[in-house]
């Protein structure tokens, strides 16, 4: 029968052999400067915020928060695609201005910055930080031009 030290040292090879490892680049963008997250765009699990800028004298600011577990480069892909695409404009609330904006005939622009880096879904502790930060950021946020809807925090499991 084998012994404790022996059980725990094979369960942690297993564990760490289906972990993949982090990778070291940052950004793999061919032009560094349209890196949409300053050279940061391969990074996961974070906490982001989106500032769209309607592009036009009296048109005021809206600001999004949103998660990313996978590299942030692929969530920027999918909302870029919900952007020109309309059959996933109301993909979400950042989509559904983007395309309120289109129809009015202004080209807005967008501002992607990293709020937080924290670990996702642990299902040893059934939290996920990812989830909690964003709707910290969202019930923290005190002005008029968020575009998250409160309702999303009870949708998804806060009351």
């Amino acid at each position: 029968m084998p012994n404790i030290k022996s059980i725990v040292s094979f369960h942690n090879r297993h564990i760490m052999k289906s972990i993949p490892p982090e990778s070291d680049k940052s950004c793999n963008c061919i032009t560094k400067s349209k890196c949409p997250l300053n050279q940061q765009c391969l990074v996961n699990n974070i906490v982001y915020q989106a500032t769209l800028y309607p592009g036009t004298p009296d048109g005021i600011e809206k600001v999004y928060f949103g998660v990313s577990e996978t590299a942030f480069k692929l969530r920027y892909a999918n909302h870029t695609k919900s952007f020109k695409i309309e059959k996933y404009k109301n993909d979400t609330e950042l989509s559904k201005e983007v395309w309120k904006l289109k129809e009015n005939g202004v080209n807005p622009t967008i501002k992607w910055k990293i709020l937080k880096r924290c670990r996702s879904y642990n299902p040893t502790i059934k939290r996920c930080n990812l989830c909690l930060y964003e709707k910290y950021f969202i019930i923290s946020y005190t002005y008029d031009n968020l575009l998250n809807k409160r309702n999303e925090l009870v949708a998804n499991g806060i009351s």
